[in-house]
Order: structure tokens, then sequence, then C-alpha cells
């Protein structure tokens, strides 16, 4: 299960590496992770979150992830 969540973690680190936080305050990607104001790639940290979140949820475990 370590590698169900690659996908979204690649679009969140390719989102965060083009994000103004990066590119022209120069900050890392753990820097620009830990600011919450950030709203260029909110899609992705939430997506990536659900992914995490429904590894730890037993019901999702179960039954398989949503499809919308």
């Amino acid at each position: 299960m370590p590698k169900a969540c690659s996908e979204a973690a690649l679009s969140l680190l390719q989102c965060m590496e083009r994000s103004d936080c990066c590119v022209q305050d120069k900050k890392s990607v753990y820097e620009c992770l830990k600011q919450q104001d950030d709203e260029a790639c909110k899609a992705q940290r939430n997506a990536y979150y659900m992914c995490k979140h429904s590894q730890l949820n037993m019901r999702t475990r179960i039954r398989g992830t949503r499809a919308y």
C-alpha cells in the first residue's frame, strides 16, 4: 500500500515546484507545504490527504475507493 498514493504525491510535488512560493521566494517544497495560505495547489493537497486518509479508513479499505 505505500505506492498507492504515489501518483497524488507526485502531482502535489510538481505543483509545489511550480508555485510562486518555490519559484519566486526560493523556499524549499517542505517550507511551502507548511504554509497554508498557498491556494495554487489546494486541490492536489486535498487529493493527497484523501488518499492517505483512505488507507487508514477501514470502511474504505474493505469497500474500495469511491469513484465520483
